[in-house]
């Protein structure tokens, strides 16, 4: 089956937006390959969560480290609370208050 994409900064130049105050990506391992695809010096994004559970998490990291992000949470399957339902890290873009 074909699936038509487009990047993520085209749909928010179509619908004219270049803040962002929380983006949640999940595509099953495929997390690194897409934010490496975002210009962030053209789009304000405050807080991103990404599942970390089918790819490089030291990778991912590190580029979002490179961009000007720290690692706020990390959202695991070893915490009960969380168990079921994430295994995200969320970032947080340095100076953005949480």
């Amino acid at each position: 089956m074909d699936v038509m994409c487009f990047p993520f900064y085209s749909m928010m130049l179509a619908l004219n937006r270049t803040k962002i105050d929380y983006f949640s990506l999940d595509v099953e391992g495929f997390e690194l390959h897409v934010l490496k695809t975002i210009p962030f010096d053209k789009l304000d994004i405050s807080v991103i969560s990404a599942e970390y559970l089918h790819g490089d998490k030291k990778g991912l990291k590190s580029f979002m480290e490179g961009k000007g992000y720290v690692t706020h949470a990390t959202l695991a399957d070893d915490d009960p609370k969380w168990s079921q339902w994430s295994h995200d890290f969320i970032f947080v873009k340095t100076g953005f208050e949480v």
